[in-house]
C-alpha cells in the first residue's frame, strides 16, 4: 500500500491508509487511545486501542487504518484535518523515542534559551519552531523568484576571503593551512566582479560578522540576500527594484504563512501604494519636530529613531515601511 500524508486523509473518508510519521501526542480515554500523528504535510488523529500500545511521543510509527469522520462535536477547527481520524486497525513502530525531557504538546515551547539550544534535534520538531523555517523558506523562495523574473542570474560567493570584504565591519580570521584567511562579511566584491558578466546578479548565502555584542540586533552569521545590478539610468532604479521585491516577499509571506503568523500573532506590515522615501535629513527633521530629539547632524539612525520614522509614516502615509535615501558617504 502507498503511503498516505496526514493531510491527505480528508481526501479518502471511508478508504484503508497507510500512515507514517511521529507520535505528536497521546491521550487516553478508558480503553479508547488517541494519538496526533505528525508527518511532513501536518497532523491527524489516529483512534485505536490496545493496537495503539505504549506509544509515546516521538515514536516514529507506520500505521494502517481506514479514515472516518469525526463525529460534528468532535471537529477542530484549528487543523485542516479536523473533520477526520484514522480507525488504527495494524501498528508498527519503526523507531521507539526516549523518555521526553519536557512536554512537547504545548502551543509554546516554554523552555529556556540553553534547553530550546541543547535539545535542538528535538526542539526544532515543534510547530513553533518549525514555522520560523517556513516563514524564511517563503522569503528566499520570493527572492529568488522574483528577481529570476527580472532577469537577474544567481551565483554562489565563496565564504572564505584573503581579505576583509567590508570595511568597517569585525571579521572573523580562520587559519588556512599556512594562511590566514578570513570568513565572508558580504559577497559585495564578488557581486561587483559578476555585475561585469550577466549585468543583473544576486546571491544567497551566509555573512559572518564578529561584532562584539550581546544584543539580538547583532548577528555573528547571518543569511544574506543580495542583489546588484548595472547600466542604471538613475540612482532611483536601486530604492524601485529594492520596493518592489521587498512588496513580493512580504505578500508571499501573507499568502502562503497564515497559519505560521497566526503562531506568533505577527502579521505582514501593511502598505498600499508607492512606500514613503525620505531623505535622512528629512527623516531627522520629521523626528526632531515629534520628540524635540535633535539628531539632525547625526550620520545614521538609531533604533529609536527608526521606531519613531516608521511610526510616523503609519499614521501620516498609511504606511508599515519607509525608505530612507541620501545617507552620507
Amino acid at each position: 500500500m502507498e503511503r498516505t500524508l496526514a493531510l491527505e486523509t480528508t481526501k479518502k473518508v471511508g478508504k484503508e491508509v497507510l500512515l507514517k510519521g511521529w507520535v505528536n501526542t497521546r491521550r487516553d480515554h478508558g480503553k479508547l487511545v488517541f494519538i496526533d500523528l505528525r508527518d511532513r504535510s501536518g497532523i491527524v488523529q489516529v483512534v485505536g486501542g490496545q493496537e495503539l500500545g505504549d506509544l509515546r511521543p516521538e515514536d516514529v510509527v507506520e500505521i494502517t487504518g481506514t479514515v472516518n469522520r469525526r463525529p460534528a462535536n468532535l471537529v477542530n477547527p484549528k487543523i485542516p484535518t479536523g473533520e477526520v481520524e484514522v480507525k488504527a486497525s495494524k501498528v508498527g513502530v519503526l523507531a521507539k523515542a526516549q523518555e521526553l525531557p519536557f512536554d512537547m504538546g504545548q502551543e509554546a515551547l516554554n523552555v529556556s534559551l540553553p534547553t530550546l539550544l541543547d535539545y535542538r534535534p528535538l526542539t526544532l520538531r515543534h510547530p513553533k519552531v518549525q514555522a520560523i523555517f517556513k516563514i524564511q523558506e517563503t522569503l528566499i523562495d520570493s527572492f529568488r523568484e522574483t528577481l529570476k523574473n527580472m532577469g537577474f542570474a544567481e551565483f554562489q560567493a565563496p565564504a572564505i576571503v584573503p581579505v576583509a570584504t567590508e570595511g568597517g565591519a569585525e571579521i572573523f580570521p580562520v587559519k588556512y593551512y599556512d594562511h590566514t584567511v578570513y570568513l565572508g562579511q558580504s559577497p559585495q566584491l564578488y557581486k561587483q566582479m559578476m555585475v561585469g558578466i550577466f549585468e543583473r546578479v544576486f546571491t544567497v548565502g551566509k555573512a559572518y560578522r564578529a561584532e562584539p555584542s550581546v544584543t539580538t540586533r547583532h548577528l555573528s552569521e547571518y543569511i544574506t540576500l543580495d542583489a546588484e545590478f548595472g547600466f542604471v539610468k538613475s540612482w532611483e532604479e536601486i530604492p524601485d527594484v529594492a520596493e518592489h521585491l521587498i512588496k513580493t516577499m512580504l505578500k508571499a509571506v501573507s499568502k502562503n504563512n497564515k497559519k505560521e503568523l497566526e503562531m506568533y500573532g505577527a502579521k505582514v506590515p501593511e502598505f498600499s501604494g508607492k512606500l514613503p522615501r525620505l531623505k535622512l535629513r528629512e527623516a531627522q527633521e520629521v523626528i526632531f519636530k515629534r520628540t524635540k530629539r535633535d539628531i539632525r547632524r547625526e550620520p545614521d539612525l538609531s533604533p529609536d529613531d527608526e521606531k519613531e520614522i516608521c511610526t510616523w509614516a503609519q499614521e501620516e502615509r498609511g504606511s508599515d515601511l519607509v525608505i530612507i535615501t541620501h545617507y552620507p558617504t
